[in-house]
């Protein structure tokens, strides 16, 4: 969870700027946004769907033509029968992914702004095996001062990580939120990646803002 908030307070940041130049340049975009992650092919014997966060930046080249560099993280779950060959007491698994998406708006002009967009890039899968256990920790209490612990957490027992080339293709759409240039988005990708033995496939369905 701790990646997960660094990567969110960077996109964060990345939409407060491009919302701070937007005045002055309208070409460039920013966006956020996260949704839900169905997985697909012979992976769902391994992985539970789980969940997607993705953040971009892209440049507008005219009304109906865009290029995006966007960084993606979706999370997992492992499936029973994962756990139980594996024997230890459970796992979980993310997949972060690099790609350059070019976009083709159908409407941009319009409040509703059908688009079809695709690209490739990089894919990172990476397996964990985990035990519950508990870590010693020291908390300040105003009566008791420092007072020592044990907390519940989860330790890996073992990772395995794999990478390749990938590519996606979808469509979507956004819509006008005010006069500011902001727009909500909604859209579903599919994704696969040569990520060894197993490929990774996915058809994450997210919605978020644009700037």
């Amino acid at each position: 969870m701790r990646t997960i908030t660094r990567w969110l307070l960077l996109a964060a940041s990345l939409f407060c700027l491009a919302g701070a130049s937007q005045a002055q340049e309208h070409h460039f975009t920013v966006n956020v946004g996260g949704g839900y992650t169905p997985v697909a092919g012979r992976i769902g014997h391994s992985l539970d769907n789980g969940f997607n966060v993705f953040f971009g930046a892209g440049y507008a080249f005219s009304s109906h033509l865009e290029a995006n560099i966007e960084g993606g993280y979706n999370g997992f779950g492992l499936t029973r029968g994962l756990i139980d060959a594996s024997g230890a007491p459970g796992g979980n698994a993310h997949v972060w992914s690099v790609t350059v998406d070019p976009k083709l708006r159908l409407g941009r002009e319009r409040t509703v702004d059908p688009y079809v967009v695709g690209g490739v890039g990089y894919y990172w899968r990476t397996i964990n095996f985990t035990q519950p256990t508990v870590v010693p920790i020291t908390v300040f209490d105003p009566f008791f001062g420092f007072v020592t612990g044990l907390a519940p957490a989860t330790q890996t027992l073992s990772s395995f990580t794999e990478g390749g080339v990938g590519g996606n293709l979808g469509a979507g759409f956004d819509m006008k939120l005010g006069s500011r240039g902001m727009r909500f988005f909604t859209e579903a990708r599919y994704h696969y990646a040569d990520t060894g033995r197993m490929p990774t496939r996915m058809v994450p369905i997210t919605v978020g803002i644009r700037w």
